[in-house]
């Protein structure tokens, strides 16, 4: 279940909302497939934050690596449905998952809410981008250690099992 915070800011924010409008389909489809990817995209940024020789490390590399995609811009651009920075979404899939895995998550979240894939795939980079505009955009000017303290509960830093085990073991098969 994603934190229902996140989701919710999403969806307030009118975020789930562009993302429906630019693909042309019902914000209810978007919720669903959203709710179902969520957190799959947190659980993908949280392991990017767990490769790194310590989690103050890995999230300052990671807010760096969003804040050089756009940061809280990211967020804004699926608002605006500003199409030129969409790549953005597909280069955050591809470091978070990578492409074997990317097909994993596609078809998990395509399963659990009953979309069909094509449309939980192209919900995917932007919701990524929502996500990681957010995050980025809520680390703000904050120290690492305050980032840690505000960020990590969000990533589910402390969480075990990471949702993405799981589905790693398939996509090595």
């Amino acid at each position: 279940m994603p934190d229902p915070g996140l989701l919710d800011v999403l969806r307030r924010s009118g975020g789930l909302v562009a993302v429906a409008r630019q693909l042309d389909v019902a914000p209810p489809v978007v919720l669903a497939a959203s709710t179902a990817l969520l957190p799959l995209v947190r659980a993908g940024f949280r392991r990017d934050v767990e490769q790194a020789e310590s989690l103050a490390a890995g999230l300052s590399g990671l807010l760096a690596w969003l804040e050089s995609l756009g940061g809280g811009a990211l967020a804004s651009a699926v608002l605006q449905n500003d199409t030129a920075t969409n790549g953005a979404g597909d280069q955050i899939v591809a470091r978070i998952f990578g492409p074997a895995l990317t097909r994993h998550v596609i078809a998990d979240a395509a399963a659990q809410s009953e979309i069909p894939a094509e449309t939980v795939a192209q919900v995917l980079p932007l919701l990524a981008m929502l996500a990681g505009g957010y995050v980025s955009a809520r680390a703000g000017r904050m120290s690492a250690t305050d980032c840690l303290a505000e960020l990590g509960p969000l990533l589910d830093l402390a969480g075990e099992p990471n949702p993405l085990d799981a589905l790693v073991g398939i996509a090595d098969d």
